[in-house]
């Protein structure tokens, strides 16, 4: 099948999305499909383009990528990407749009309708009634363009994936015609089937053998740290020893506020602020904590949930986690609501219990295995395209 993946940018900051399709264009190409990505070269606010080179490596030589440069950066508008995109779409049998609210995605869409070329959305969140009703000071010129633009091609798309069924549930409000699947994210198992020994981590951050807890992902708003933070303060009162660290791009200078409410509570010396990490530093982070915890006011997934349970770590993740009924279910770790000293007394009883760390950290590292590794999913994946693209040859 030849298979175009377009995303507004693969930019490191934009998080879980590009990691997401990073792994998942290998594991369609390793499945015999041809797959080409289309998208910008935008790397954010610290970085506005993104070199040549973060592009050589983001994908295996097979996987076709199309960067195109940035003509006018609020939406992303790129005149080279829609004009190869103009020249290009029909070639392909299907075309995957990841996310909204960004030209490059939203003209994939309106072009795919216009040319009768079979098209799948998967919004990444941007559904959920956390984000869509977040007051901006431009929420009524969002509100107007995905009335133009984006609504319209979501009610056409042949198909909208959802990656969990929380998810699906939460945009229902919304009302949206086109017919929807759900098909979780996968994980690349062969870059946590050997994990490395404990400590290189801890020994670069001093943290020695004290108890610690992780979070990595955004410096964001919706990731709750803002729960995070005061529930780590309660810990340290019955384990004064505790660590966090706090690993991730920051988005919108958030980690300007991150730094303030650790400064209000005295734990500079507690909590390590230790930026992106990248590379075999990611699994080696999972593999030297105690903990990892997302108390996330929303999360459609939670792709950093299941890479923490690949490497046998134990979760604290609220109820918002989009995955929380199958990490609740296998044992993987504990579900709380959004609420601090619930977080604090969920990592308090893991920290004290190192048997109870173990058996979950062994049950989440099964819970990866059995349902979310690519080579088991991209198939299923594969048969929602077959149907979406039965689905648009009836309606032409």
């Amino acid at each position: 099948m030849r298979i175009l993946h377009v995303i507004s940018n693969l930019s490191p900051a934009s998080g879980g999305p590009t990691e997401v399709l990073r792994s998942l264009a290998k594991a369609q190409t390793e499945a015999g499909h041809q797959i080409a990505v289309c998208t910008s070269n935008y790397g954010g606010a610290g970085q506005i383009e993104l070199p040549n080179s973060y592009f050589d490596e983001f994908y295996p030589d097979d996987v076709s990528l199309h960067a195109f440069p940035i003509t006018f950066r609020p939406l992303l508008y790129s005149s080279s990407l829609g004009s190869w995109l103009r020249k290009s779409i029909q070639h392909f049998d299907i075309v995957h749009i990841h996310g909204l609210y960004r030209f490059p995605t939203t003209y994939a869409g309106f072009l795919a309708r216009k040319r009768g070329v079979p098209f799948v959305i998967t919004p990444h969140g941007a559904l959920d009634p956390f984000l869509y009703d977040k007051s901006t000071k431009s929420i009524w010129l969002k509100r107007l363009y995905e009335k133009w633009f984006d609504l319209p091609n979501l009610n056409r798309a042949n198909a909208i994936h959802y990656t969990a069924d929380d998810e699906r549930q939460r945009a229902s409000f919304l009302a949206l015609s086109a017919p929807t699947f759900v098909v979780p994210n996968g994980l690349d198992w062969e870059r946590y089937r050997a994990l490395p020994a404990r400590g290189l981590l801890r020994a670069r951050w001093g943290l020695g053998q004290l108890p610690t807890v992780l979070f990595l992902g955004r410096l964001h708003f919706k990731k709750g740290l803002d729960l995070l933070i005061p529930a780590f303060d309660a810990l340290r009162r019955s384990i004064p020893n505790a660590q966090l660290v706090i690993a991730g791009p920051e988005n919108d200078d958030y980690g300007l506020e991150v730094r303030k409410w650790v400064r209000e509570r005295e734990l500079e010396n507690a909590v390590h602020i230790v930026g992106s990490l990248h590379g075999t530093d990611v699994v080696q982070a999972y593999v030297d904590s105690d903990v990892f915890a997302l108390p996330s006011y929303t999360e459609n997934f939670g792709m950093t949930v299941v890479e923490a349970m690949a490497c046998c770590l134990p979760v604290v993740i609220s109820d918002q986690v989009n995955i929380h009924a199958d990490v609740a279910e296998a044992g993987a770790g504990l579900v709380t609501n959004c609420d601090a000293l619930e977080v604090a007394e969920a990592m308090m009883a893991l920290l004290q219990d190192d048997d109870r760390r173990r058996e979950m950290g062994e049950a989440g590292r099964r819970l990866v295995f059995e349902r979310y590794r690519w080579s088991k999913i991209v198939d299923v994946l594969s048969d929602e395209y077959a149907t979406a693209i039965e689905r648009n040859d009836k309606n032409k």
